[in-house]
């Protein structure tokens, strides 16, 4: 999987810009709010659709302009492929090869993306949501039909949330229509529950192996911890209906893997509480190396590399580390805003695009 070339018109600071002739391992050098960043959140949404810098998807069209477009170029074992990602005030409109999409999951994973940047200390720091919205990220880009378990999981809990909050006020509805709610919640809920267990296993295989070439003689592991850890419909209902009453006071469902979480275990103990933010960043590095070889090995899928600023946030043996323990195979793009941080072995294999001066 390699992309080859990106057309940007009205993106972030980019009037109309192209970038191309990218190789294997690609270096982006240019001064703080140049547009390094930028690049590399283009090939994100040209994968996901969606940004890893913002929730508002106006907040990206470049100051004084109606819209924006992305074009990505990219092959994966065959013909060229052209994605285009059109956005305005009347929403977003994807294209495949010049072919309108009219969802959203057609478009989105033609080509996997693993990103290791500075926020990403968040998967550590912040809310089980985030985590959750990070989990569900990945294994969509692995299984598509993850994508039509979780939107319908979403949409039971919606409608039940609704219902218990009309049965607030008026206690003479009918529970059984909480009856079906709840078979189906449970029923979509323990898909979702086993694709999490699995991916979250198949991290913990070679987390704590990768995470010793940092840290010597530590352990890390990742727990995960959701309701239907039973694993037994029988026995979900069953608490689902012991809940009820408390639902209905409360006017929402209490009980589902909508509350999932996951711990950052480092020598036992809650990396978010215990740990360094030093120690936070190999952890998540750890974790991102991690599914890199989740894909590979257990998906024969070679994902594309985004690592925004990561010189400035390792040493030289862990930033050389890293390099030895990638594939060949992995496309890679760097932001840095000095290759002085580089090792100049890296520098001599790479492509180098200076946004400061030109191309090299």
């Amino acid at each position: 999987m390699n992309v080859t070339k990106i057309e940007l018109l009205n993106f972030r600071n980019y009037s109309k810009k192209t970038f191309d002739n990218f190789s294997n391992l690609n270096i982006i050098i240019g001064k703080n709010g140049i547009g390094k960043t930028s690049i590399l959140e283009a090939i994100y949404l040209g994968s996901l659709a969606k940004s890893f810098k913002t929730n508002n998807e106006s907040s990206v069209i470049k100051e004084g302009q109606s819209f924006y477009k992305i074009k990505i170029t990219y092959f994966d074992y065959g013909p060229k492929k052209n994605l285009e990602i059109y956005y305005d005030k009347t929403g977003k409109k994807t294209k495949i090869n010049g072919q309108m999409q009219n969802r959203l999951s057609d478009f989105i994973s033609q080509y996997r993306i693993i990103l290791l940047s500075p926020d990403e200390l968040k998967l550590i720091k912040s809310s089980p949501n985030t985590r959750r919205n990070y989990l569900n990220i990945q294994i969509s880009q692995l299984h598509k039909e993850y994508i039509f378990f979780l939107n319908n999981y979403n949409n039971l809990i919606k409608n039940k949330n609704d219902y218990l909050k009309k049965m607030m006020i008026n206690s003479n509805l009918d529970e059984r229509y909480l009856d079906i709610l709840d078979q189906k919640i449970v029923s979509e809920g323990l898909k979702i529950y086993n694709f999490r267990k699995k991916y979250i296993d198949l991290i913990n295989e070679n987390i704590n192996e990768i995470f010793c070439k940092y840290m010597p003689k530590q352990k890390l592991y990742i727990k995960y911890e959701s309701d239907y850890e039973i694993n037994d419909e029988e026995k979900l209902l069953k608490i689902l209906k012991r809940n009820r009453k408390k639902e209905i006071n409360l006017g929402m469902t209490d009980f589902g893997i909508h509350r999932d979480d996951y711990l950052f275990l480092h020598n036992d103990f809650s990396a978010k509480e215990y740990s360094s933010q030093g120690i936070q960043k190999l952890i998540v590095l750890a974790m991102k190396l991690a599914e890199v070889n989740i894909f590979i090995r257990d998906y024969d899928i070679y994902p594309i590399l985004l690592l925004d600023d990561l010189f400035s946030e390792l040493d030289t043996k862990n930033r050389n580390n890293i390099f030895k323990s990638l594939d060949k195979n992995i496309q890679v793009f760097i932001t840095t805003t000095d290759l002085k941080n580089i090792n100049k072995n890296i520098i001599e294999k790479a492509k180098i695009f200076d946004l400061d001066e030109r191309v090299r």
